[in-house]
């Protein structure tokens, strides 16, 4: 994935978070299972390169330094988030193992998890280009 690509998918989940939370109940379980689905897509692109998630993200986050925008992170920042990141790519892992012996409610059970914690992966990395 290209940084414009990426960057044009965070402010999408920007979006849709910000739907997530209207008053209205239909638009906002709307925009939330959209939400779900849309960092699911992103978190599993980001993981398809084959190597560990942190990689190709501080490559794009070079990209933005490189195409002029301003990154507001500090170092210590960064590094807390690298390490948040790592973890939850790590828990993501485990998960997929155990997904794959799972089946019926505790299979969908799981993958909720999976869900919530790819879209909490998803909103750290919004946090390498605040």
């Amino acid at each position: 994935m290209r940084y414009p690509t990426f960057w044009k998918n965070l402010e999408i989940v920007a979006g849709l978070e910000k739907l997530a939370t209207t008053e209205d109940a239909k638009t906002a379980a709307e925009a939330q299972a959209l939400l779900a689905q849309f960092c699911d897509e992103t978190f599993q692109l980001l993981k398809s390169a084959g190597e560990p998630i942190t990689q190709p993200l501080m490559g794009m986050r070079d990209s933005a330094r490189i195409t002029g925008e301003k990154l507001a992170a500090a170092p210590e920042v960064t590094a807390e988030l690298l390490q948040k990141l790592a973890t939850a790519e790590y828990v993501d892992d485990l998960l997929e193992e155990q997904l794959e012996k799972l089946s019926g409610a505790e299979y969908d059970a799981a993958r909720a998890v999976q869900l919530l914690g790819r879209e909490y992966a998803v909103h750290l990395m919004r946090g390498f280009f605040a």
